[in-house]
C-alpha cells in the first residue's frame, strides 16, 4: 500500500517508520522537503505535500490542528483514495488542553467537508508513545474506527492492525463527534495525572 504521511512531527515520525515497517511503501509528505528539520534516519523519502499525496492510496493527516486544514489544502484533489484522520481538535490555553469542538461537530467531518477523499477517522484515541510500540504489549491496544465507507474502513482497519493495534468498528464518521472528547482522557491522564504515557487502552473479555 501506497501511504503519504503528512507531517513528520510527534505522530508522523512515529506512525512512519511503523507502516513502512509493516511493508508499505511510505513517503513523508512536508510543506519543503529541503529543510533539514525534517532529515532524521528513518529512510523514508521526504516530498511536498502535495507530491506524496497525489502519488498515494491513503493519506494520513498527522500535523496540528491549527494546520490541518491549510495541510489539506495543499494535498490536492484526493478523489479515489482514503485518508486517515488521527487528528484531535486540540487548543492550549491556561486552563490547559482543551477541545476546540463540541459535540455538533468534530474535525474528522470538517476535513471530509473540504476533501473528495473517503474520510476515516482512528488512532487519535492514544498518543504517538503507543503508536511506536503498539506491537510490543501482551494485548493489542484497541482503537476505534468510524467512517462511512465499510470498504474504506475495512482497510484502514487492516492496516492498524498490521502495527500492533485491535480496530474495533465504531461506526458512522459522525462517531468522531465522540472519539475526540474520549482522546481527552488519555491525554489528561498522561500530561496532568501521571499516567505513564507508553500506556494503552485494552478490553479483555470473560
Amino acid at each position: 500500500m501506497k501511504i503519504a504521511m503528512i507531517g513528520k512531527g510527534r505522530v508522523g515520525s512515529v506512525l512512519g517508520p511503523a507502516f513502512a515497517k509493516a511493508g508499505h511503501d511510505v513517503t513523508f509528505g512536508v510543506r519543503d522537503p529541503a529543510d533539514p528539520k525534517y532529515a532524521s534516519d528513518d529512510n523514508i523519502p521526504l516530498a511536498t505535500t502535495k507530491d506524496a499525496a497525489q502519488g498515494a492510496d491513503i493519506v494520513v493527516l498527522a500535523v496540528d490542528w491549527q494546520h490541518t486544514l491549510d495541510a489539506l489544502a495543499d494535498c490536492g484533489d484526493l478523489s479515489g483514495k482514503i485518508l486517515l484522520d488521527c487528528n484531535n481538535p486540540l487548543t492550549f490555553d491556561e486552563n490547559g488542553l482543551a477541545l476546540a469542538l463540541g459535540f455538533d461537530n468534530s474535525a474528522a467531518e470538517m476535513i471530509a467537508a473540504r476533501t473528495s477523499a473517503t474520510v476515516v477517522k482512528t488512532l487519535n484515541q492514544v498518543g504517538s508513545p503507543v503508536m511506536a510500540k503498539a506491537k510490543e504489549f501482551a494485548e493489542r491496544p484497541i482503537q476505534f474506527v468510524a467512517g462511512d465507507d465499510a470498504d474504506a474502513k475495512e482497510t484502514i482497519s487492516d492496516l492498524i492492525a498490521g502495527i500492533g493495534f485491535r480496530p474495533i468498528d465504531y461506526g458512522a464518521l459522525v462517531n468522531a463527534r465522540k472519539l475526540e472528547p474520549l482522546a481527552m482522557v488519555w491525554i489528561d491522564q498522561a500530561m496532568v495525572y501521571g499516567m505513564d504515557p507508553e500506556s494503552a487502552w485494552f478490553l479483555r473479555g470473560e
